[in-house]
């Protein structure tokens, strides 16, 4: 069997958890895949605002390598906002580079149109605490592009037009 190849001696750049930018040496990146659940309830998505960078994304997170993405992605869901996600569709994936903590990631970020148990109070939705400030039902009207992290405006307003939302504009 071949030995994978050797990270070349580059630096790549890539956005910080507070939209800034960072570069790290190519060796120095992980691969760390996630899975996001997209609910929507008529023009709104259901949308968590992050403990650490204040920005709005889906409910999901990393996936451990022994998971597959789709028992990750409810495990995450559910660690977040308390509910257990059904009927996981894959939407989209976004490819990126990311530094949290010092650290670098190469992440693949898998986008999954989910549903919520039928009969669902609002008071059952409750934000994963330490990571989650805040749980809320945002329309992607309502959101500029850069209260969420990069690529993830553009996929929510897409789910939500998916779903029967408003068009284009």
């Amino acid at each position: 069997m071949a030995r994978p190849p050797r990270p070349p001696e580059t630096e790549i750049e890539c956005v910080t958890l507070h939209g800034g930018r960072a570069r790290h040496r190519a060796a120095e990146f992980r691969f760390r895949p996630a899975a996001y659940g997209i609910a929507v309830r008529g023009e709104a998505v259901l949308l968590g605002r992050s403990a650490f960078s204040g920005l709005w994304d889906p409910p999901g997170g990393a996936v451990a390598a022994w998971e597959e993405m789709v028992v990750g992605l409810r495990r995450e869901f559910c660690e977040e906002t308390g509910v257990l996600p059904e009927n996981p569709r894959l939407f989209r994936v976004l490819e990126g580079y990311f530094s949290i903590f010092g650290r670098a990631y190469h992440s693949l970020r898998f986008f999954y149109l989910v549903d919520l148990p039928s009969g669902l109070g609002e008071g059952q939705l409750r934000p994963e605490p330490g990571e989650l400030s805040e749980l809320a039902w945002r329309e992607p009207a309502s959101l500029r592009p850069e209260e969420c992290p990069p690529g993830v405006w553009e996929v929510i307003r897409e789910a939500v037009r998916s779903q029967g939302g408003p068009p284009r504009r």
